[in-house]
């Protein structure tokens, strides 16, 4: 049986975009089926993450030059594991510093948009996806994860 079709671009690479304010509040989307989760970005073959997130911001938030976070987390399937695709899937969060105003611009886009400080996002972790950015988010807010790359599940 041949594979599934994907229609074209395949959506194969993911960047997840941890944009935190100055009070240190996680910028969620959603709510949809009882989730939440954070702004994503479509990269192409070829492109550099960071490239495309910053790509994002300018057209979203106007944000220029944005402020990278020294932690970013990674996760790349193998095709056995995507059920989705009929390949191996790659992704990154990368974490950016936005200001409280771009966090209310932000937000204010949508009814489904919300900020959580770390203690709701503790208490609410089951709610986001994907797996794994809660515990990178409150590390790195905590400063308790090192800098650098870190798998994710």
């Amino acid at each position: 049986m041949p594979a599934p079709h994907v229609p074209w671009p395949r959506f194969d690479r993911l960047a997840y975009l941890l944009l935190l304010d100055d009070q240190r509040r996680l910028l969620l989307c959603g709510g949809c089926c009882g989730r939440w989760t954070v702004p994503q970005v479509r990269v192409d073959v070829g492109a550099d993450f960071r490239d495309a997130a910053a790509k994002f911001l300018l057209e979203q938030l106007n944000e220029r030059n944005p402020r990278f976070g020294s932690v970013y987390g990674m996760r790349e399937s193998t095709q056995e594991e995507s059920w989705e695709f009929d390949r191996a899937t790659t992704s990154r969060a990368l974490i950016f510093h936005v200001s409280d105003e771009q966090g209310d611009r932000f937000e204010n886009n949508s009814p489904s948009h919300t900020r959580w400080g770390v203690g709701d996002l503790r208490r609410r972790r089951r709610e986001i996806t994907p797996e794994g950015l809660v515990l990178l988010v409150t590390g790195y807010v905590e400063g308790w994860i090192p800098d650098g790359p870190i798998s994710l599940p």
